[in-house]
């Protein structure tokens, strides 16, 4: 069967031919490897696959409904994302005015969140509740006339006469060795690119080595969902794979979670020593401040990791207990210092606007992340999102805590105010989050850092060419100008007499 799979366009504004800086660097940096998973295993059993990564390859709808088209397919599968939902609703009722008739599954977070609000978009057919894979693998069954839709589990459906139908519950994929490894070879492999400060080598791709996460995070979709993970000899199969067959020199592990437990990281770092991988392949991860010690750091660095990621969101311990982050300032420090003493590169998440923050919160986590030896962060604005904890709390007693003022409908969600505690306004959040950045980095230490990572001149032009990002994340400007430099030296020049 021929089946289409598309990751869909992430900005509505596309087709008016503008993508602002952050759409263009955060969420172009890598394939969407939950939708060549199911490419794989459906090509596995035979079938004649295509993809389209609309948001990394920049088209609009029109464009992707007109690839859709040329392809011909029998089934098309669309991801759906809280954040990109409004395009993905456009697409689909696109695709279902161009090619009547044709199967439209809507699959991924949102559906799996929202399924009723999904599924209130009357141009899907089918929703998948959870994991893809084995369901389209049913839902080609379906479409040949094998089986019926009530008889296949993890789905929501649009009955004949009006409503929706739900089937009983898929039972999570635990053996997740089974799976084949996703299906790239179906992207273009020079779309993706990540964002100068975690440019290391190139060609760079992203894997993911676990599903779930064991921790509760108020803020996040994938809080207490249960953690799986593939084996370290699986883990490492892939790195040669990507060696071997697509020249791969730096890897990004973008689990939820890659640190989750310290015996299986051993395992994973032994077994790429004991290959010799490490000598030809760097790689990056995320970790958690309690689950790390500077053995396992040690480890990690001399199997080629160059980088780890902390998301620690806050740098006050009031405000992490109410996150459920169960950790402290004194164990984030920790962490982060051996870190940085083994030579890995610390990297931290951070989010201004949680529900308990003021703005002395907020400046207290700034002078706590200045206060640490990172070398890089990442600092995006608090949003609600449909069923985590903090939704939870919003619907118990939101009026306590501040209020909505934007739905988190699009991919700017993260970057501009949707939520805003009391004792704030929209334009408080916008300007502290941009002072986190321009405190942070126009530092003597930071600039330091970032220029003994300039070793020719295409380490020079990934900074120029990133500018555009770099002045919206610190001046909120699209474009860089001459004041925005004049202000970045005199605030350099001011460290330094502060520091002297």
């Amino acid at each position: 069967m021929r089946i289409m799979l598309i990751n869909p366009p992430i900005d509505s504004i596309l087709a008016h031919g503008h993508v602002s800086p952050v759409t263009a660097y955060l969420f172009y940096n890598s394939a969407p490897l939950g939708i060549l998973y199911i490419a794989a295993v459906l090509e596995q059993h035979g079938h004649q696959v295509a993809v389209i990564d609309a948001a990394a390859q920049r088209l609009d709808v029109a464009a992707t409904v007109r690839a859709t088209e040329d392809f011909r397919p029998e089934l098309v599968g669309v991801g759906s994302f809280t954040v990109t939902f409004e395009t993905t609703k456009l697409l689909g009722q696109a695709l279902r005015d161009a090619l009547p008739g044709l199967p439209l599954v809507l699959g991924s977070y949102h559906v799996t969140l929202v399924p009723q609000d999904a599924m209130a978009e009357t141009a899907f057919d089918v929703g998948v509740l959870g994991e893809g894979e084995h369901a389209m693998l049913d839902l080609v069954d379906w479409v040949a006339g094998r089986k019926a839709l009530e008889d296949i589990p993890g789905l929501v459906y649009r009955k004949e006469k009006g409503g929706l139908r739900f089937t009983a519950p898929r039972k999570k994929f635990h053996d997740l060795d089974q799976l084949p490894f996703p299906a790239r070879h179906l992207v273009p492999p020079n779309i993706y690119r990540p964002v100068p400060v975690d440019d290391h080598a190139f060609p760079k791709f992203a894997m993911v080595t676990s599903r779930g996460c064991p921790h509760a995070c108020a803020f996040c979709q994938k809080s207490r969902s249960g953690f799986r993970s593939h084996s370290a000899p699986y883990v490492v199969d892939e790195i040669e794979h990507l060696v071997r067959d697509f020249g791969v020199r730096d890897i990004a592990f973008v689990d939820s979670l890659f640190c989750a437990n310290k015996r299986r990281v051993h395992a994973v770092c032994d077994e790429i020593i004991r290959r010799g991988l490490h000598h030809c392949v760097s790689w990056t991860c995320s970790s958690r401040v309690e689950v790390v010690d500077k053995a396992l750091l040690e480890k990690m660095k001399s199997a080629g990791c160059w980088r780890t990621r902390f998301g620690i969101e806050s740098g006050n311990d009031e405000v992490l207990e109410f996150i459920s982050k169960g950790i402290t300032k004194d164990k984030i420090r920790d962490a982060i210092t051996w870190a940085d003493q083994v030579g890995l590169r610390p990297k931290a998440f951070l989010m201004v606007g949680h529900m308990p923050d003021t703005r002395e919160t907020i400046e207290e986590t700034i002078a706590f992340a200045k206060s640490l030896p990172l070398h890089d962060i990442t600092v995006q604005i608090n949003t609600l999102l449909p069923e985590t904890p903090q939704m939870e709390i919003w619907k118990r007693e939101g009026h306590r805590w501040g209020r909505v003022i934007n739905q988190s409908d699009d991919e700017k969600s993260f970057w501009e105010p949707t939520f805003v505690p009391w004792g704030l306004e929209p334009q408080d959040l916008v300007e502290l989050h941009r002072k986190f950045y321009r405190e942070f980095y126009f530092r003597p230490v930071t600039l330091a850092r970032h220029a003994e990572a300039l070793k020719n001149w295409r380490d020079v032009a990934k900074y120029v060419q990133a500018s555009s990002l770099f002045s919206f994340l610190f001046f909120n400007a699209e474009r860089p100008s001459l004041r925005m430099l004049r202000d970045f030296f005199a605030s350099g020049r001011q460290d330094i007499e502060a520091a002297g």
